[in-house]
């Protein structure tokens, strides 16, 4: 069954049945502050850092669930009836409670009806402000005039998750709470620094306040019948110490057919000056109005540089609207706030945020740049790079060293050639190569000398086959191949890193650079060629005892997914018969309806060799689970084979948006990428999603979509255009900004063709081949794509 449906004219995914299997969630901020808010209004907000910045409470996994977050209740003064405009939490009966949440781009409204009042609240986090807005629109669609109670609900945090979570013999002794002239004032007190302010202020008249949460919800009570909204007011309790809350309750009326509207706000800063200022502000409901547009303007802007009008509504769906969303969520943000990871973690992944940058640089040219610089300041000087880094308090000294060089991953550093190469490719932005910046540990350098030091260190971390070494993890977290272990993939990955920067030393005339390089390169596909193959597939690795992992030889799991689509995107083999036999094998060990598994079959005991992939039950996490980020470059594979029908069949198997009407056995959000689906071996749950919304599917699943399945991808003086599709797609048509010019195309396939450009005429001049010359373009190009 399916809980709701998508409406690409407003770009929203309407939810109409709000008992969701888990909440589905939405992400409100574009900058400093960012708002987290299911479809029942459950969630939290931060200020900078989801780890040192919560300002609003959530409890993550707990019973009952998705609570607390942003409430509004209403309550029937006439006879004590009372309910929220969300569904929860108040939880009404839905055969008499109308429920309708719609997550947009930025926003997400709560429509409900109840009893003949009609109600709409719209969440939103202004583009130029430290705050979240609840804009309230309250109508009368009953027969007689109404008194009304409204109350607003939001528990505030610490501001340090982790002492929040854990160290309540502090945390509950330290608030200084206050109120004043319909504010909320909520202040931390520090010994240490400055103490962090928060409010919540309401634009409606308040007639009594909780800042207390116990006060409010009423002993043994929760949220879903809160004591303030049963008494039908609060206690104007002031916490010192405790639990802080901000709650108010103001009074309604209103006529048969009148409408109210009013607003709530919770924001950084001094209640008294700050709080105060913004509500003044927003008591004009047109200025809530006009910062709700500017919302709708930034999103738009975004996502208009690049729309797709193709035969497949599903593609169009996911290309033109949530895929590229979510490439923005997770640039925005990284992996360390959702309602999975509870922001214990902090700051950027290396390696996630190289290829987070992939997908949005045509979009935010000078933020991707910007992000490149602060992760090239996480490059350790000997060329490996930190796992993670946190910009806001980034210091350069030895202590970014870790203790114990076995913590070092083996492919952090080489995602900087892709991300860099992908934006001089972009841009044409070259003189960013000779750009100085430091290293995380000391000294500095230019940017090219960067992508060398890079390039250098793997060379020296080569095992004994020649295949570099496993250390720490590579791509893959969980596969921990100490000692002499050696990773296959991470080679694959050393080989295209090294192909792009001989391309980039070749198009600067660095020929001492690019033969250098070259030598390194032959070194590393010669031993792929000795030691990878398996007669089938490629292996994965080597284990520091010598066996083979990922080979038919192997104990337990025989076949890895990694390794068989590199050996073609890393174009070691891209023209060589054994990369299809490869991907023959994927199809034959590891598809499925849902997607295809990362390994085949799954592990069923623990090898301290392997390492951690062996410790998780079967289909599940790394071990032989559908990891949606792997199945992108399945579809990049085969369409970089040409198998466009293959290609576009597996970016189906695993699509969000291809789960709506499955919803309930995919469980989470159908219009975001997830880590991982459960996989075809597990006894109960095959095709569950798991862990939605910040995860590298995103940006490589636009980058599959974009650069091979449309086949659009720049290079240093010129674009690229050589689409890999389904036979079944006769026309389509592609809009896309390339350095500020406009690129109007239209494809043509008669011949039905997977991959095969015939022709390209731009502006009534045909050109040779299948590069257009950056020379050759307009401001504004008319592009016709024949193929055959």
């Amino acid at each position: 069954m399916r809980f709701g449906y998508f409406d690409n004219n407003k770009k929203e995914y309407v939810i109409t049945s709000p008992n969701t299997p888990a909440p589905w969630i939405n992400y409100l901020g574009t900058q400093n502050y960012c708002a987290i808010i299911s479809n029942n209004a459950g969630g939290y907000s931060f200020y900078k850092s989801p780890k040192s910045g919560r300002l609003l409470r959530y409890r993550f996994n707990s019973i009952p669930m998705d609570r607390p977050g942003r409430y509004v209740y209403l309550r029937d003064d006439e006879d004590g009836d009372f309910w929220s405009i969300s569904w929860q939490p108040v939880g009404k009966d839905l055969s008499k409670f109308k429920s309708i949440c719609r997550h947009g781009l930025g926003y997400t409204i709560f429509e409900s009806e109840y009893k003949g009042i009609k109600a709409e609240l719209t969440l939103f986090v202004p583009t130029d402000k430290d705050l979240e807005v609840w804009a309230v629109k309250i109508k009368n669609n009953s027969h007689k005039k109404r008194e009304l109670s409204i109350f607003s609900y939001a528990e505030f945090c610490f501001w340090d998750i982790m002492q929040d979570l854990i160290n309540f013999q502090y945390i509950l002794y330290t608030c200084m709470m206050d109120y004043q002239d319909d504010v909320v004032d909520y202040t931390v007190k520090f010994v240490t620094h400055n103490s962090p302010k928060a409010f919540l202020a309401s634009t409606f008249k308040v007639e009594s306040f909780d800042t207390e949460r116990d006060k409010f919800i009423g002993n043994y009570n929760d949220e879903s019948k809160p004591l303030a909204v049963v008494n039908g007011k609060c206690s104007n309790s002031i916490a010192v110490g405790g639990n802080p809350c901000g709650a108010t309750q103001s009074k309604l009326i209103l006529e048969p057919g009148k409408e109210i509207n009013g607003a709530y706000i919770v924001g950084v800063g001094d209640a008294k000056t700050i709080g105060k200022k913004v509500k003044e502000y927003y008591s004009n409901f047109d200025n809530v109005l006009k910062d709700l547009s500017n919302v709708y303007e930034y999103w738009n802007n975004r996502l208009s540089k690049f729309t797709f009008k193709t035969q497949n509504e599903l593609f169009n769906t996911m290309a033109n609207i949530w895929n590229q969303y979510q490439t923005h969520i997770t640039f925005n943000w990284s992996r360390s706030a959702s309602f999975i990871e509870a922001g214990g973690r902090d700051g950027l992944g290396f390696r996630d945020t190289n290829q987070d940058i992939l997908s949005v640089i045509h979009s935010i040219p000078n933020e991707s740049k910007t992000r490149i610089k602060e992760l090239l300041r996480a490059q350790l000087s000997e060329g490996y790079a930190m796992h993670g880094v946190q910009p806001l308090t980034w210091k350069q000294g030895r202590h970014n060293i870790p203790d114990d060089p076995r913590h070092i991953f083996s492919d952090d550093h080489l995602w900087l050639i892709l991300s860099v190469t992908s934006y001089l490719k972009e841009t044409g932005d070259i003189d960013f190569l000779e750009e100085t910046v430091e290293y995380a540990d000391e000294g500095s350098d230019t940017v090219y000398n960067h992508l060398k030091a890079a390039l250098e260190f793997s060379w020296r971390k080569l095992g004994p086959h020649g295949i570099t070494l496993g250390l720490n993890a590579d791509w893959n977290d969980c596969i921990n191949l100490k000692g002499k272990g050696e990773s296959v993939w991470s080679s694959m990955l050393y080989h295209k890193a090294l192909v792009e920067f001989i391309r980039l030393a070749n198009f600067l005339n660095k020929t001492e650079d690019a033969e250098h390089f070259e030598i390194y390169r032959k070194t590393i596909k010669e031993n792929l060629d000795k030691y990878a193959w398996d007669g089938e597939w490629f292996v994965r690795g080597y284990l520091d005892s010598g066996k083979k992992l990922g080979s038919k030889d192997s104990e337990q799991s025989i076949i890895f997914l990694n390794s068989q689509t590199w050996s073609v995107i890393s174009e070691a083999y891209l023209n060589d018969d054994r990369a299809v036999k490869a991907m023959d094998s994927v199809a034959k060990y590891l598809a499925s309806e849902h997607g295809v598994v990362k390994n085949y079959p799954a592990f069923t005991k623990y090898n301290e060799e392997i390492g951690a992939v062996t410790s998780f039950p079967p289909a599940l996490k790394e071990n032989a689970s559908i990891f949606s980020h792997t199945n992108t470059w399945v579809v990049i594979a085969e369409a970089m084979l040409g198998r466009g029908d293959k290609a576009f069949e597996y970016y189906l198997s695993y699509l969000p948006a291809a789960k709506n009407e499955i919803a309930d056995k995919y469980y989470i959000e159908p219009y975001v990428y997830c880590q991982f689906i459960t996989g075809k071996e597990h006894p109960f749950e095959f095709g569950r999603g798991r862990n939605p919304w910040l995860t590298g599917t995103a940006s490589w699943a636009f980058v599959g979509l974009s650069q091979y399945i449309i086949g659009i991808r720049p290079d240093y003086d010129g674009i690229f255009i050589d689409p890999c599709i389904p036979k079944d797609w006769t026309e389509f048509e592609v809009s896309r900004y390339y350095r500020d010019k406009l690129l109007n195309i239209k494809f043509q396939n008669l011949n039905k063709v997977n991959k095969g450009v015939k022709k390209i005429i731009i502006n009534d001049t045909e050109i040779n081949g299948i590069k257009i010359p950056y020379e050759m373009l307009h401001n504004v190009n008319d592009i016709n794509v024949i193929m055959g």
